[in-house]
């Protein structure tokens, strides 16, 4: 005879998204504790802060929730429950770091890199040893980024 109780914890992996302040994080049903899972209840603040950001809930069949807009290079950490008609499990948690903010490109890349092709243009105009009146014309071209 086998007793009904409150499902285990969840467990948890996380997956930092392409953007870089955004995480996906999946979870991966453990004991149901007998009676079938009905929702998922998750929680995630940033470390430094006291206040949790609003509960998601989400049905039974979800395996993941994506976290959106996240505060570059923080520390987060992320509560899953599992809740059947018995009660709620444990937390499974989760600990990550979201990236650093990208840097815009500076609007003087794309001129330097002209400007250097120019000079390289006016260093081999003089090594070839150029006629007095010789005309050259420049024609800006992208930079490819290494």
């Amino acid at each position: 005879m086998s007793c009904v109780g409150e499902p285990s914890p969840p467990k948890l992996e996380g997956k930092l998204q392409t953007m870089g302040n955004a995480l996906k994080v999946n979870w991966i049903k453990q004991d149901d504790g007998g009676s079938p899972i009905k929702h998922y209840l998750i929680r995630y603040r940033a470390k430094h802060v006291p206040d949790w950001k609003p509960e998601i809930r989400l049905p039974n069949g979800s395996e993941y929730v994506v976290l959106n807009s996240l505060d570059w290079n923080t520390e987060y950490e992320v509560y899953v429950v599992a809740e059947n008609q018995q009660g709620k499990s444990q937390p499974g948690t989760l600990f990550f770091r979201t990236a650093a903010e990208p840097t815009a490109i500076p609007a003087t890349l794309g001129s330097s890199c002209v400007t250097y092709t120019l000079a390289s243009l006016m260093l081999s105009t003089l090594t070839l040893g150029a006629k007095p009146g010789l005309c050259l014309r420049v024609v800006p071209q992208h930079c490819s980024s290494h």
